[in-house]
């Protein structure tokens, strides 16, 4: 399986300490290059910024796709992240945060997941503890609702 990422889910892992879990659970990451310009801003947090100045073997960084007309509304990243997990299709997840991003990864049967399920599929094999991760996240610029947290503590 394809593991592709926005830079939300990249930022907020980084700046909580939690970028490690990627790895273990997609052993590959791949970023499109406008993300990866978007992780390099000097607004990114520190973390972010060190791990894309010498990117780890496990995170790729492609060419942009071809952008689909259905992503024009979102940022450069979300809207070629989306459109490179379009062209790795069927066998591709997304990771990404932005809901009217989420919607069109719905709305083109697209597999995502976000941040809080990065931490949740983490916590579940028992590489992290759920609700550390969840403070951690939520001690970042990553904003999670209380419903989102709970849905998710259910599933335990």
């Amino acid at each position: 399986m394809i593991v592709i990422s926005d830079n939300s889910p990249l930022s907020a892992l980084a700046e909580a300490d939690l970028i490690d879990l990627l790895p273990k659970l997609y052993h590959e990451v791949v970023i499109p290059a406008a993300v990866a310009v978007e992780a390099s801003h000097a607004r990114c947090p520190p973390a972010l910024l060190r791990l894309l100045a010498a990117p780890p073997p496990w995170l790729r960084i492609v060419p942009d796709p071809l952008i689909l007309p259905e992503t024009m509304s979102l940022d450069p990243g979300e809207s070629a992240a989306i459109s490179l997990a379009w062209t790795s299709r069927p066998t591709v997840q997304l990771i990404v945060d932005d809901l009217p991003a989420r919607k069109i990864c719905e709305s083109l049967g697209l597999s995502f997941t976000g941040t809080a399920g990065v931490v949740f599929a983490a916590a579940k094999r028992g590489w992290c503890d759920f609700e550390e991760g969840i403070r951690r996240l939520q001690a970042t610029r990553f904003r999670i609702t209380n419903a989102v947290i709970e849905e998710l503590r259910k599933k335990f």
